[in-house]
């Protein structure tokens, strides 16, 4: 299950680039020709989309080297927490990115209601999943902690 959770990872990764690389600034080029009086949003969008998905990027990575613990049976060591730690600092680095974007797009006068209606989903969504993981931190230092109990020595007997 962990190899197959690698190639599924991997295929998104590689999607992820592909998207930064080809289709969002594809997809900018053809909204600046669609409004032009838009048009210097381009650039700003195109980091700020690219610097979103480099972050989901680097939340990825990290859940591979969960993956790759669990595979070596490492998960339930202190080392594991800075991987989830660093999970959530990715989502909060998303939402902050989205934040920016938001505030791009309206002080632009690009956006409309709707935009501020995706912008608070992001938050929604982001806040969801950084509660989901710190969540499981706590369970994996639950875990951490009963395997840490099982694994001391029994006190001598009197």
């Amino acid at each position: 299950m962990i190899v197959l959770s690698k190639c599924a990872l991997a295929g998104l990764l590689a999607g992820i680039v592909v998207a930064q690389a080809w289709i969002v600034p594809d997809v900018a080029g053809g909204f600046a020709q669609l409004a032009p009086e838009f048009a210097g949003l381009r650039l700003p969008g195109v980091i700020l989309v690219d610097l979103l998905l480099l972050f989901v990027q680097g939340a990825l990575l990290c859940l591979w080297r969960l993956l790759s613990l669990a595979g070596e049976r490492r998960l339930f060591e202190d080392g594991s927490f800075r991987w989830v730690d660093t999970m959530i600092a990715f989502v909060g680095a998303s939402m902050l990115t989205v934040i920016v974007g938001g505030g791009v797009i309206g002080g632009a006068g690009a956006g409309s209601p709707f935009v501020l209606f995706l912008v608070v989903i992001a938050l929604a969504v982001g806040t969801a999943a950084a509660l989901l993981l710190a969540a499981l931190r706590d369970v994996l230092r639950d875990a951490v902690h009963l395997q840490d109990q099982v694994a001391a020595p029994a006190p001598a007997a009197a």
